[in-house]
């Protein structure tokens, strides 16, 4: 930054931002935010992981939002907050999709309750790969836990089937809840006071070393992509936590279908 203003390529500091860009957090990322705060420079320096940078690109393109409505998210946030304010709430009125029409069950199916069917995202940090992550809460002690604001922590039901994201992976593992999300804590889970909703799981399967890839190919057999276009950015869809249709639950799981 400091040579572009030197060869007065921008003119100052006052007219630029530093926005660094990040595959996954490590020591060196969270020792360099530090820096950004101590040294009063955040008004100046950013930093944002690719995945929530796709996110913010993925927004504009599927939303009324344009690119200074982006910016208004990634400049520091001036004393006026009404850009960003008013950016949330036109996102919020904006028509979600149509839901399909709901299958007709028996009552016999009705009693023995609906089975959802969930893929959750788990990322690394700069202590333990969300593949070590999944190893030792998963397999090893068969229990996750999900955040206060998780999607679907309160529709999360036992009997439900649960499938597990690595970040900049793939699919790598999947399982049946066993019971409902309690507020407990437990030794093994990363940042307890996060993620403080434990539930049991059973029936758990890993596959570490043979992970579904979500790719092109795959996106264009899955049904949450049948009106997106397959080969456009789809970071969306391994953002968050989200229910999905049980045919991509077993795409996404290589496993068969119920009879």
């Amino acid at each position: 930054m400091d040579q572009l203003i030197s060869d007065k390529k921008i003119p100052d500091w006052d007219n630029a931002l530093g926005l660094f860009v990040v595959g996954r957090p490590d020591p060196e990322v969270n020792q360099f935010e530090n820096s950004i705060v101590a040294e009063k420079r955040t008004h100046q320096l950013r930093i944002i992981s690719v995945e929530y940078l796709l996110s913010l690109a993925e927004t504009m393109n599927e939303y009324e939002v344009d690119h200074e409505d982006i910016l208004a998210v990634i400049k520091p946030s001036r004393p006026t907050i009404d850009p960003v304010a008013d950016l949330m709430a036109r996102l919020v009125a904006q028509p979600k999709p149509e839901k399909a029409p709901e299958k007709e069950v028996s009552t016999e199916e009705e009693n023995l309750g609906e089975i959802s069917f969930w893929l959750t995202p788990v990322r690394g940090d700069e202590v333990q790969t969300a593949e070590d992550s999944i190893r030792a809460l998963v397999a090893d002690k068969k229990i996750y836990a999900f955040g206060d604001r998780t999607p679907g922590r309160r529709h999360l039901n036992p009997g439900d089937m649960i499938c597990f994201y690595a970040s900049g992976n793939g699919v790598v593992a999947h399982a049946k809840v066993a019971s409902k999300p309690e507020k407990k804590k437990h030794d093994l889970t990363r940042h307890p006071d996060k993620y403080p909703w434990l539930f049991q799981l059973k029936n758990q399967m890993l596959y570490l070393d043979s992970p579904v890839i979500i790719d092109t190919s795959l996106r264009s057999q899955l049904e949450a992509f049948e009106s997106i276009d397959p080969n456009r950015a789809w970071g969306w869809f391994v953002t968050s936590t989200r229910k999905l249709s049980e045919n991509d639950f077993r795409i996404l799981t290589r496993t068969e279908k119920r009879e």
